[in-house]
């Protein structure tokens, strides 16, 4: 094989189309026709002894040469990438692009704060934050069209890494004056007569809170389903219904009161995410710490808030 025609280019367009696993997706990422893309993976796949991809259906699927090259170049450009970026602006600022992604609550919540904090001290950054549906966000990280994300840690899937960040209780939300009329303690059976709130069934909170309920043999009375947990809030602070969600959602609004709701399925936990064997570049690095920082933060004013006369 003779190496010494292969170029960054070349490489670049492959791990797109690896990522995409066709080349309508791959062309549209790198701003090229489909026919440029198709005569650069020709041009790559001159220099092996083997087909890269393999056609199954309408996907591309990496040949076992494939899969080979993939996990040893898409690391190494990622390093020289970014080599090349801090020799252009020879400075200890962190330089390049960053692709974000996260749901609602925690967009709102850890992404954005964090995002806020590297752009404000690294001028020679770019940050593109997503706010996605956690399937979405997946999608997303194995196809390379954001680098790294924040979902609740209860969505498994293959080939992630993942950082803890913030667990949280599932609570009833609503103005102080509705809320300081409920019992000290709460559960599922306990909100059976009440007027209720909550994310659509295709959200996973919902589905964990359905899950409590059968568990507890409880019919839930959910009056209004909206989309995000924005305008969750939005209905509770309207007073007219209470909403089951996050509390961390919350922490910085002084018209809501939560209060926590026992139950086993009631949890979740927000965590960082990125795909393995990813090079994990300087921005993603200053990300994990400020979203580490961030979340030890809500943490502690959570606690605080628990303590609290009501």
């Amino acid at each position: 094989m003779n190496i010494r025609p292969i170029d960054l280019r070349l490489l670049r367009s492959f791990i797109a189309v690896a990522r995409a696993e066709n080349f309508v997706r791959a062309s549209e990422s790198l701003s090229i026709t489909q026919s440029a893309l198709s005569q650069q993976m020709k041009e790559l796949g001159s220099h092996f002894p083997s087909p890269l991809f393999e056609k199954k259906g309408r996907k591309l699927i990496l040949s076992r040469l494939g899969s080979g090259l993939l996990e040893r170049m898409e690391p190494l450009l990622g390093q020289v990438e970014e080599g090349l970026l801090k020799s252009i602006h020879e400075n200890n600022n962190i330089v390049g692009t960053l692709r974000v992604g996260a749901t609602n609550t925690y967009s709102q919540t850890i992404a954005l704060p964090a995002s806020m904090r590297l752009i404000e001290n690294n001028p020679n950054l770019k940050i593109t934050l997503r706010d996605l549906p956690a399937q979405k966000v997946l999608s997303d990280l194995m196809q390379n069209e954001i680098d790294i994300a924040i979902i609740p840690q209860d969505y498994q899937f293959p080939d992630l890494q993942w950082q803890k960040l913030i667990s949280e209780q599932f609570s009833i939300i609503g103005t102080p004056q509705l809320i300081n009329q409920l019992p000290t303690k709460l559960n599922i059976q306990s909100l059976a007569n009440l007027e209720l709130a909550t994310l659509t069934r295709q959200f996973l909170m919902r589905q964990k809170i359905e899950m409590q309920a059968r568990k507890e043999g409880t019919y839930l009375n959910i009056r209004m389903e909206v989309s995000t947990m924005g305008d969750l809030l939005e209905i509770a602070k309207s007073g007219s219904l209470l909403a089951i969600g996050s509390p961390i959602s919350i922490l910085h609004d002084k018209k809501l009161k939560s209060k926590e709701i026992k139950g086993e399925f009631l949890t979740r936990t927000a965590a960082l995410c990125w795909r393995e064997g990813k090079f994990i570049t300087s921005a993603m690095s200053a990300f994990q710490e400020a979203a580490s920082s961030i979340s030890a933060d809500l943490n502690l004013e959570s606690r605080r808030q628990k303590k609290s006369p009501a």
